[in-house]
């Protein structure tokens, strides 16, 4: 089952990091986020509806602090990934070392927040990673 939700998020992520990295560099880069969220709000609305569901104000009402968090997050890593391919970040790096680092971050916030067990795998895993990165920013 966990299959298809992981397939749907790569290729989305390969669809988003090539679309963010064709964004029109003369462009202001939040209008080009008014129309990713425009396009993104449609889309959201229509899948909604085809789906099962409560009255719409009654889904709305389900809402907490979270999805306002999460909307402000999306427009920080949205505008983050513009600058970064436009300040000349590379396509097949520039996704891995920030997804890396977002990895590691994650692992010290579900240790300390969520209690989840940092065993000795995580930590060996955790500094590959570190390795990965470094590797990853050398100059060639």
């Amino acid at each position: 089952m966990i299959f298809l939700p992981i397939t749907l998020a790569v290729l989305a992520n390969v669809f988003y990091h090539v679309a963010s990295k064709s964004i029109p560099a003369e462009q202001n880069a939040f209008m080009g986020l008014v129309v990713n969220y425009a396009t993104a709000l449609i889309a959201s609305a229509i899948v909604f509806f085809l789906t099962p569901h409560e009255k719409i104000f009654v889904e709305a009402a389900k809402s907490n602090w979270a999805c306002i968090l999460m909307g402000v997050s999306i427009t920080g890593v949205e505008a983050a990934f513009v600058m970064i391919y436009r300040a000349g970040g590379e396509l097949s790096t520039a996704a891995l070392v920030v997804n890396i680092l977002i990895a590691l971050a994650m692992l010290v916030v579900g240790g300390i927040f969520y209690h989840e067990e940092i065993s000795a795998r995580k930590i060996f895993g955790a500094a590959l990673c570190v390795a990965g990165v470094v590797l990853l920013s050398l100059k060639e």
